[in-house]
Parts: C-alpha cells; sequence; structure tokens
C-alpha cells in the first residue's frame, strides 16, 4: 500500500501524472495507492512555503488521477489510485459508489470514509426498530469543518425519522493547529472546551474516536477525557470510527 502526499506546485501537476505510472510499473506487488493532500498548520515558521490547494485545484487532482484510474480499470480490472475524501469535498465533486473503493483498502487515509459511511447509514436506517423510532433524547456531536455538513445531514435525516431525537451537531475551528486543519481527528480537548462551553449539549457529547491518541483517553494537546466532560458539565460518548454508521447512530440513540 502507498501514498503520494500532495503538496501544491510541488509534485502535483504532470509530476503527480509521472508518479503515478512510475508506480504502476510495481503492479501487482502495489495493491493501492492513496492520494492526500498535504496537511498545513499555522506553525510553519522556517519552513518551505506550501500554498493550500482550492476548490479548483481539488478537481484538476481529481480529473488527473481520473485519467490513470480508467487506464488501470481497463487493463488491471480495478483503479489502484484513490483520492482523500477530501479532494472531493473540497471541490464540491460527488463521490464515487461505495463499489469503486472495492475492500476500502486506504480507508485509514481518509479515502472513502464518507461513502462507506453514507452506505452503511442508508442500510441503518432501513433497519431501524420501533422502539429506535420511539426514543427520546437530545445529545450533540462535534467533528470538524470537512465532515460537518455529511454529519449534519446524516443528523437531519435521523431526526425527521426519529421526532423525539434532538441534536446539536458543532463545528469545531481548529485553532490549535490552524484553520487550513479541517479533519476531525486534529480536532483538541482544548478547543472543544474553548467552542463548547456553555452550548446546549444534551445527555452527552458525542466524539470520533480518531480525536484521541491510541491510548484513548488524551487529546492530541493532552487534554484527557475527564478534564473535557468536567469543563463541558457532560459525559462524552467516544465513537468507535472503525464500526461506521451503526457505531454512530447507536450512540445518539443511547443503545450500547
Amino acid at each position: 500500500e502507498c501514498q503520494i502526499v500532495l503538496c501544491k506546485d510541488i509534485n502535483d501537476g504532470e509530476h503527480l501524472t509521472r508518479s503515478m505510472r512510475d508506480l504502476c510499473t510495481y503492479l501487482p506487488a502495489l495493491s493501492t495507492c492513496s492520494i492526500v493532500p498535504c496537511g498545513l498548520t499555522d506553525h510553519r515558521a522556517g519552513l518551505c512555503h506550501i500554498e493550500p490547494f482550492t476548490a479548483e485545484d481539488c478537481a484538476a487532482v481529481l480529473d488527473r488521477v481520473a485519467e490513470i484510474q480508467n487506464e488501470c480499470i481497463e487493463k488491471y480490472g480495478r483503479a489502484v489510485f484513490y483520492c482523500s475524501d477530501e479532494f472531493y469535498l473540497k471541490s464540491g465533486r460527488e463521490f464515487p459508489d461505495g463499489e469503486f473503493y472495492e475492500d476500502y483498502a486506504q480507508i485509514e487515509n481518509g479515502v472513502g470514509m464518507i461513502p462507506s459511511m453514507r452506505d452503511e447509514f442508508d442500510f441503518r436506517m432501513e433497519d431501524l426498530t420501533d422502539d429506535e423510532r420511539a426514543v427520546t433524547r437530545e445529545v450533540s456531536v462535534a467533528t470538524g469543518h470537512a465532515a460537518y455538513p455529511f454529519l449534519s445531514s446524516l443528523c437531519d435525516r435521523l431526526m425527521r425519522e426519529i421526532p423525539g431525537l434532538k441534536v446539536h451537531i458543532y463545528n469545531i475551528d481548529n485553532k490549535f493547529f490552524g484553520k487550513n486543519i479541517t479533519v476531525a481527528g486534529l480536532v483538541t480537548g482544548g478547543d472543544l472546551m474553548e467552542q463548547l462551553k456553555g452550548k446546549p449539549l444534551g445527555e452527552t457529547l458525542c466524539i470520533p474516536s480518531v480525536m484521541l491518541r491510541h491510548e484513548r483517553d488524551l487529546f492530541l494537546d493532552n487534554v484527557s477525557v475527564e478534564e473535557a466532560e468536567d469543563a463541558l458539565g457532560v459525559p462524552l460518548t467516544v465513537v468507535d470510527t472503525a464500526y461506521g454508521a451503526d457505531a454512530f447512530v447507536d450512540a445518539l440513540l443511547g443503545i450500547g
């Protein structure tokens, strides 16, 4: 499994095309390759200047990768190269169908997380029980800018299906790392506490497990789950992202 970390005006454009074609020479030893944008924090003093990708840039990356994907599908029966969800979100492009990602080999690199959860959520909605539809509960969800529109749409749909459920979803600005960092996995405890203090949070605040280190009790800024709970006055429910939409819906409904 490979990854190309794309930096604007450095290894994109024709350089990206060459990188993909060079990697194709390693097939079938090469399984998949993800293409992700370089994460740019506000703490880059003395480092090489790198411009963030605009919406138009992201669309151009998707188009360039699509050329090689189509060649690979024709020659090898699979796309091989996959762009991270950020490129689709920022460009405003529609995501491919879930089948395009095959076994989601690069999902931990942010490739196909939203299409996977979208499909899982559709199945989960079809299986809602009468008891689940009768739930009366008020909860909250915190996420980053990138996933906020998508998760908002899921919460809206769930509230339409379950009239007794009230979900407050909050879009957290990443002040710790900088405004260009929009993924939920890099939201810190300090930003949560500062931005959600005094906001309606309901019975619990749901956060994705990717916000925490592997020990599962510390955010990236060393704030503990317990500290965040004390500051906000509600318990935190850590939603295991490995279980996708099922874990998300169960957390909102208070199941398990």
